[in-house]
């Protein structure tokens, strides 16, 4: 089965989740480092996104049509 690609929206509302529970102090170690490594993993999945915005507008400002 394919794996859903998730928004831009969702992607930073997990992010949020995540900041959360790390910055509430309740979770063990163990737990945090599975949070943060989440985090890390989901930051690098909105980077992506964003890489991919900043290309297209700057295929958009030089006026070019080309699909990537």
């Amino acid at each position: 089965m394919a794996k859903k690609v998730k928004t831009y929206k969702e992607l930073t509302e997990d992010l949020e989740i995540v900041l959360e529970a790390l910055e509430s102090g309740t979770l063990s170690v163990e737990e945090a480092m599975k949070k943060y490594e989440e985090g890390v993993l989901l930051t690098k999945d909105l980077l992506k996104i964003l890489h991919k915005a900043e290309e297209k507008v700057k295929l958009m400002e030089n006026g070019e049509e080309t699909e990537f």
